[in-house]
């Protein structure tokens, strides 16, 4: 398939991706919003809304490279944080889970999870001299933490 009949589908998954269920305006403008922003590493700063108008559409007469490679850094960085976010819902539906069954996790199973969450978690209860502090989170869960390291 050439860069020119793949921009279409992939511009418009993209504006299903960033703006959900809404009007192809709002899909396009969030889009090119993402593509124009500067901290994007593909930032393409001369990009205007009409020519991401006419990639969804598929009335492009041409492709640059460029924009074909910063559609497909973008897709990817959004369906990486889409499955971030649903990877951190599951480990909050595990721990609730854990908690409504009666199960104590101990400290270090709460960091663990955290851990596999990939962000910090807040341990209610004493923390250690030593502790950085560092526990934030996954206690909103209602996970009830018990046992001693």
């Amino acid at each position: 398939m050439s860069s020119l009949a793949s921009v279409q589908p992939l511009t418009r998954e993209l504006g299903g991706l960033l703006a959900p269920g809404q009007g192809w305006k709002q899909q396009v403008s969030a889009v090119h919003r993402e593509l124009t922003k500067p901290s994007f590493a593909s930032c393409l700063e001369a990009l205007t809304w009409n020519r991401v108008k006419t990639w969804f559409f598929g009335e492009a007469r041409r492709i640059d490279f460029e924009e074909v490679v910063a559609l497909r850094e973008l897709k990817a960085l959004e369906e990486a944080k889409r499955e971030q976010r649903e990877f951190i819902a599951t480990t909050n539906r595990l721990a609730a889970a854990l908690a409504a069954e009666g199960a104590s996790l101990s400290r270090v199973q709460m960091e663990a999870l955290a851990r596999i969450a990939g962000r910090p978690i807040d341990v209610p209860g004493n923390h250690d001299a030593g502790s950085s502090g560092a526990l934030r989170g996954l206690a909103c869960a209602g996970v009830p933490v018990g046992g001693r390291l």
